[in-house]
């Protein structure tokens, strides 16, 4: 009877090893030695840069079982679950900016070199500096919200707040020159050309000439710096003959143009594109004049039209 027992268990079980975890039977394997190796390479030694340390708080325990020759043993899910058993630390590098984390990178070359794209970027419109911490995390669905927080993703944030900033200024000075009616045309005049006294107003009628004052003087020493009044194209740049002296023209759309002359110095060139406050030009003495100012004028569709009714008043 001992002799076919022996032999219907050859017939019908073969030798496996049970897995358990905290008394939990996790399955069965054919080699206890492979499967540690398995364990190892592939649970221990996950290939992630991100993962700084796994460990398993509970080692499984492995006990010799008879089981039915059609049984599968089933390593690959046992390993699954000792994935999702184990412990893991990940590691990643924060991109901070005012000491706040705005973006994550895998390594401490990739912080570097991400730090100092931004920093070239963004320099003039940030006030505070980006910066580098390490990160750790057990958590995975935080280390997935991090994975998600890419650089490029803030590249697109600060581009779109650089966007919001400069649409509101934009608004603003809107605003400013509607309050102030410093709108010619269509054209926004938000700056005086140049600080300084107003020694000849628009219209004036004086003795140094045989015609109504054309423009707007404003006295003020050698070299002062002359500011464009508003956006646009410059369309001269060069000493005048018809008594402005050194002169700079600047379209600015619609029709609109302002003139700056009897300047000392010329920082333009024609076909330059200027902002409003750029400096254009500085103060002087060329051409027909009696000393330092700046010869203000705005035209529209050729005609001259009160400086005053949009800017110095």
């Amino acid at each position: 009877m001992i002799i076919l027992a022996i032999i219907l268990v050859r017939k019908n079980c073969k030798i496996a090893y049970k897995v358990t975890l905290n008394g939990n039977v996790l399955g069965y394997v054919t080699n206890k030695e492979e499967f540690t190796c398995m364990i190892t390479n592939q649970v221990l030694n996950q290939d992630n840069q991100n993962i700084e340390v796994i460990t398993l708080n509970e080692i499984p325990k492995y006990s010799l079982a008879l089981v039915n020759k059609n049984t599968t043993t089933n390593e690959e899910s046992i390993i699954s679950i000792l994935k999702l058993k184990a412990d893991v630390t990940y590691k990643l590098y924060a991109i901070t900016l005012a000491g706040e984390d705005k973006a994550y990178v895998d390594t401490l070359e990739d912080a570097k070199e991400k730090v100092n794209e931004l920093t070239e970027k963004y320099k003039e419109n940030l006030e505070s500096e980006f910066g580098i911490r390490e990160v750790y995390t057990d958590n995975m669905f935080e280390y997935k919200d991090m994975k998600y927080a890419t650089t490029t993703k803030l590249t697109r944030n600060l581009d779109n707040q650089e966007k919001d900033e400069e649409k509101k200024a934009e608004e603003v000075k809107i605003q400013k020159a509607i309050a102030n009616e410093s709108i010619v045309n269509g054209v926004i005049f938000t700056t005086a050309p140049v600080s300084g006294r107003i020694s000849s107003r628009y219209g004036a009628n004086e003795s140094i000439r045989n015609h109504t004052h054309k423009g707007l003087d404003i006295a003020a020493s050698n070299g002062t710096p002359i500011y464009a009044a508003a956006d646009g194209v410059v369309t001269y740049s060069q000493y005048n003959n018809g008594g402005y002296g050194n002169l700079v023209k600047i379209s600015h759309g619609n029709g609109v143009e302002s003139y700056y002359g009897h300047c000392s110095k010329l920082y333009v060139k024609v076909g330059q594109t200027v902002k409003a406050g750029e400096q254009i030009a500085a103060v002087g003495s060329t051409g027909r004049s009696t000393g330092n100012h700046l010869h203000f004028e705005i035209r529209v569709n050729g005609a001259q039209v009160n400086p005053q009714k949009y800017l110095y008043n």
